[in-house]
């Protein structure tokens, strides 16, 4: 399998439900599968919030793509929001880290690639 040379970014804003993140993750999905492998980059700045299964969906996604997703960098300013990513990537099983930045967040997205 190849590695996309450039990690996709996603952007979510307002409040976040199942179905925006199914639809959301589904293209994405489509697109990773075109390239083999891939690091994916989560830009959450600008959301508010989200439903409980959205977060569900979002870990069940990261178990079932994690053999082609490298790594997840999920952009927030949120701190709660930071602890609830290292429990995902426990839960998935998946590497997956918050930042403050999105250039803190492209950096480790590229490591290794």
């Amino acid at each position: 399998m190849r590695l996309s040379a450039e990690p996709f970014v996603v952007k979510l804003d307002g409040h976040l439900t199942r179905a925006q993140l199914d639809e959301t993750l589904g293209t994405l999905g489509e697109q990773i599968a075109s390239v083999g492998l891939a690091t994916v980059i989560l830009d959450c700045s600008e959301m508010g919030g989200y439903d409980l299964d959205a977060r569900h969906a979002f870990v069940d996604w990261n178990k079932r793509w994690r053999d082609q997703v490298v790594r997840v960098a999920i952009v927030t300013d949120n701190r709660l929001y930071h602890v609830v990513v290292a429990t995902m990537s426990l839960a998935a099983g998946q590497a997956m880290k918050a930042f403050s930045s999105r250039s803190e967040a492209e950096t480790w997205a590229r490591t290794g690639l």
